[in-house]
């Protein structure tokens, strides 16, 4: 494969990620721009993650670099030119840098091959920027690291957010590399520089505070240099309390909000069961018009008024026409409006609706008991992710140590090497046991990363933000200051606060039994509601209207030309008398709902008893723990000052050493444990009775 060929396989990468970012980026794609078959790509790079790699490597890097002079002359012009060039090769990459930094999240690595250059590009200035003050021309108390940052995160970002947000760019392209220049100058003490520009104030007043606010969003762009300088900060940690910690922790719980959402529901039951005992009134309003009736038709077609005749059918003949025309005026009105009320009300319901009461009442109690069983899991659970954090820093303290004195035991045999006085198998059994300290020690910074992911997430804090736990756990130190044994009639105190919560492990009080009996309650009035619908119901109605017939002339002015009132009332019965078998089969659904609920409640009664035996077990294991690691950690640590003593001295072996190091840095990590240990399973004795069944505290792994 030909250097040309190679060259253009990273081009179309480079090219295709700018455009479609690095999964849309595909090898296939790659081939056909590149024109190469896609065996070659793999052939050449293995996999498509290190062909993107190299390609924002390869393209990381300027074409043709702008060196700043060795000897500065005139540094405006210098500067200026600089800063053209970089701006316009930092353009060019624009779209591949763009999409590196919005992937950072999920591919770390992109960003870091486009920002090696970045490195280089720093030093460069701020070498620059060094030469000019031991020449003369800055000040000699200049900060040239700041200006240096400064400088370049404001080129970075004109570059890369001009067309984002030109608002944060008054000044012409054109003009800005030289305005950038020029306060960098400035910022240094750059009188010659500072007389040349007095008369644009006001630019340089405006741009000042446009380059601070540029440098100040440039930070992650500084915090990628190889060698940063002591002037960068980074985010300030948030300080956090365990109290704090459990408050975050009930406020974005999904499962708390889940039970609340219960709570609300059973709420609404509740309204919806009770209103059946109210009377239930509806309005109405009806607007009707007729197109074709039968009455208007017959009204039509009747004889004639033939009053001209003698006799009786002539009086006969008008009353027809005249009953006719009221028969119209009614049933053959062009429009009618019906304004009505109607009111509803239960008699008599066989006690159905005194059950929906209570069953909804039982369902509003045993989800109250479910949003404080929540809250409680919320609470252990944050705690335990509380203390696993702090337990996990003090971790990696202990393994850093731990190479320290490996580190300085393969010191120690080096020099005895070298004198003659420690075999090539000594120096070389040291160098292992400092090398095989090491991955435990990334293991332990692993585990602690993940330690405090697990609690930003619990608690809804970005994952990236720092934060400083202020809550340590309890380590009295002394184990004849341990309460033992547990006093479960006193408070259990949290660390860092003076609440104390009073254990309760009796069965019928856990949270779980008590849900269990409110859903036994609800489903024997459910039983009681179904067995009661054979009984006949009784309601009482009444339905109020007003009819309008207004005429086609009178909907403007009068809307009612005829208005006429109708009122009744009537009082129904109902009986089931046959439903194909519905009420039994609604009575047996009834009657084995229950039965589970009750088969619930006795196994739920037997997990609760388990459960708290457990738990006090496992306080009691806790206990002992941590009191047998108050004394090892102390007797060991003598134990191994007096090996390293013994090893420096020449009279005893590296194996007895490095026994004695394994052994200290095994009982301090044990103190740790069970310190932390102690405190969940304290913990978990005091919520007991709010805790779900079964909800276990598991340490993470030793």
């Amino acid at each position: 494969m030909t250097a040309p060929t190679r060259d253009q396989i990273l081009d179309a990468a480079a090219r295709l990620y700018g455009e479609h970012g690095f999964r849309g980026t595909t090898t296939r794609r790659i081939a056909q721009e590149a024109d190469v078959n896609e065996v070659t790509l793999f052939r050449l790079f293995g996999s498509k993650t290190a062909l993107l790699l190299e390609a924002l490597r390869v393209h990381g890097v300027e074409p043709v670099r702008a060196e700043l002079p060795t000897v500065p002359t005139d540094p405006l012009a210098e500067l200026t030119a600089w800063c053209t060039h970089k701006r316009r090769a930092i353009s060019n990459m624009r779209s591949i840098i763009r999409k590196a930094m919005s992937e950072f999240e999920e591919n770390p690595e992109m960003p870091k091959c486009i920002t090696h250059g970045a490195s280089a590009t720093y030093a460069s200035l701020r070498e620059y920027l060094k030469r000019l003050n031991g020449a003369g021309f800055t000040s000699s108390a200049a900060d040239v690291p700041a200006a240096a940052s400064m400088l370049i995160s404001t080129v970075f970002h004109d570059a890369i957010a001009r067309d984002m947000m030109p608002h944060a760019f008054p000044q012409p392209s054109s003009a800005a590399p030289g305005i950038y220049a020029r306060l960098c100058l400035k910022s240094l003490g750059f009188d010659s520089a500072f007389q040349k520009g007095r008369g644009n104030g006001r630019r340089r007043a405006l741009m000042a505070g446009t380059i601070l606010a540029l440098a100040g969003a440039a930070a992650p762009l500084r915090a990628q240099q190889a060698a940063p300088s002591a002037q960068q900060t980074s985010a300030p940690a948030t300080a956090l309390s365990l109290d704090e910690a459990l408050r975050l922790g009930g406020l974005i719980s999904h499962t708390v909000k889940t039970a609340e959402a219960s709570v609300l529901r059973a709420r609404g039951g509740q309204y919806q069961a009770r209103s059946q005992y109210l009377p239930q009134v509806n309005g109405s309003l009806a607007y009707q018009r007729l197109l074709q009736s039968q009455f208007a038709a017959i009204a039509g077609s009747a004889p004639a008024d033939t009053t001209s005749k003698s006799g009786s059918g002539g009086s006969s003949g008008s009353g027809i026409s005249s009953s006719l025309q009221s028969l119209e005026k009614i049933f053959a009105a062009p429009n009618t409006m019906i304004l009505g009320v109607t009111l509803s009300q239960n008699l008599f319901t066989a006690g159905r609706v005194t059950s929906a009461v209570q069953g909804a009442a039982a369902a509003r109690t045993s989800a109250d008991i479910g949003l404080d069983a929540a809250r409680a899991q919320v609470s252990l659970d944050v705690a335990q992710a509380y203390f696993n954090a702090v337990a996990s820093d003090k971790l990696v303290e202990i393994e850093d140590s731990t190479l320290v004195q490996a580190e300085r035991t393969l010191q120690q045999t080096t020099v005895s090497r070298q004198v003659g006085a420690a075999a090539e198998f000594d120096l070389l059994r040291a160098r292992v046991a400092r090398d095989n300290q090491r991955p435990v020690v990334i293991q332990a910074k692993s585990n602690r990363e993940i330690a405090f992911l697990r609690l930003r997430q619990l608690l809804g804090i970005s994952l990236t933000q720092p934060i400083t736990l202020t809550t340590s756990i309890r380590d009295e130190g002394i184990a004849d200051s341990l309460p033992r044994p547990l006093q479960l009639n006193q408070p259990i105190t949290m660390p860092g606060g003076d609440r104390g919560l009073l254990p309760d492990t009796s069965v019928s009080h856990r949270s779980s039994v008590r849900q269990a009996e409110a859903n036994i309650t609800a489903q024997e009035y459910a039983l009681r509601a179904a067995k009661w619908e054979r009984l006949p119901s009784a309601q009482l109605s009444s339905t109020y209207q007003r009819y309008g017939y207004p005429v086609d002339a009178g909907l403007g002015h009068n809307l009612f030309g005829a208005y006429y009132p109708n009122w009744m009332v009537s009082a129904g019965l109902s009986i089931p008398i046959f439903l194909g078998g519905k009420l039994t089969g609604d009575r047996m659904v009834a009657e084995a709902n229950l039965a589970e609920a009750r088969q619930s409640l006795d196994q739920v009664r037997e997990l609760a008893a388990l459960d708290a035996r457990t738990a006090l077990a496992q306080l009691e294991e806790a206990d002992a723990s941590y009191a047998a690691s108050v004394g090892t950690d102390t007797q060991a640590a003598r134990a191994y000052a007096i090996a390293e003593v013994r090893f420096r001295e020449g009279i005893s072996t590296q194996v007895e050493l490095q026994q004695s190091r394994t052994q200290y840095e095994q009982a301090r990590l044990n103190r740790v444990l069970a310190a932390r240990d102690l405190e969940v399973a304290r913990l978990r004795v005091a919520l007991l009775k709010d805790l779900p069944v079964g909800s276990t505290a598991a340490p993470v792994n030793r």
